[in-house]
């Protein structure tokens, strides 16, 4: 129970910190959250498995990259950008599948 509430102390003060920091801050705070997910994801595939394997970097540079150009260039908000980050990362694996 004490992991729990902690995790969501933790979620909810990332939330408000969007509030509370300047767009410099916040920006350099999601980056930080984005490589923290990639570590994480090196972290179970190297860490648990063994296999050294960086094929998974594709997937999040596909959803990072597709997030990013729909934000600078179509001027899409924050939620609709993770949604299509999510898709395109699936679609290259899906793509990819069919080919492995």
């Amino acid at each position: 129970m004490r992991v729990w509430v902690l995790h969501l102390v933790l979620i909810a003060a990332l939330f408000a910190a969007q509030f509370v920091l300047s767009p410099y801050l916040a920006t350099q705070l999601a980056r930080i959250m984005v490589l923290a997910v990639f570590a994480m994801g090196y972290n179970l595939a190297f860490g648990y498995t063994g296999l050294l394997s960086l094929g998974h970097a594709l997937f999040f540079a596909a959803g990072m990259y597709a997030a990013g150009l729909l934000a600078r260039d179509q001027g899409w908000s924050a939620g609709p950008t993770l949604i299509a980050g999510i898709a395109a990362g699936g679609a290259l694996a899906a793509a990819i599948g069919l080919l492995a």
